[in-house]
């Protein structure tokens, strides 16, 4: 009995030490201004692919929604995605009731009510001032 109690101890003792391999990081550049910045606008983990946000402004909130996803969803077909790979959404707003009421635009983007966690804030200014929104994503394949 001792010695089953002994190598079930030294099993477990060498599961905890095993090791896995690193995920392997890549970082994606779409745009030839993001090294001046410092970003990458895609950095992919395995399988997932977290995109940088993208800033979007317009005559109104409901022209940089639209313009936001239809930049979105071109940045996620680069990666053979769609939204509905999309798990994890992020907005910054200047104006929080000024998005609130495109909600029935954001909803086209996501196909077939297949919505993401999502977090939206509203934001005193985003990188250029004339930017309204700002979205960013994270995508699994």
């Amino acid at each position: 009995m001792r010695s089953i109690i002994i190598c079930l101890f030294a099993a477990l003792l060498l599961a905890g030490c095993t090791q896995t391999a690193p995920t392997k990081i890549t970082r994606h550049t779409i745009n030839s201004w993001e090294a001046d910045i410092g970003y990458a606008a895609v950095v992919q983990t395995g399988n997932t692919y977290h995109i940088s946000g993208v800033t979007c402004g317009g005559a109104n909130y409901q022209e940089a929604v639209s313009v936001c996803y239809k930049e979105l969803g071109g940045i996620l077909a680069r990666y053979q995605l769609t939204s509905q790979n999309v798990i994890k959404e992020n907005i910054y707003a200047l104006d929080i009731e000024a998005l609130q009421q495109q909600i029935s635009v954001r909803k086209t983007f996501y196909v077939n009510g297949q919505y993401p966690a999502a977090t939206w804030v509203q934001v005193s200014r985003l990188y250029s001032p004339e930017h309204l929104i700002e979205i960013e994503l994270i995508a699994v394949k």
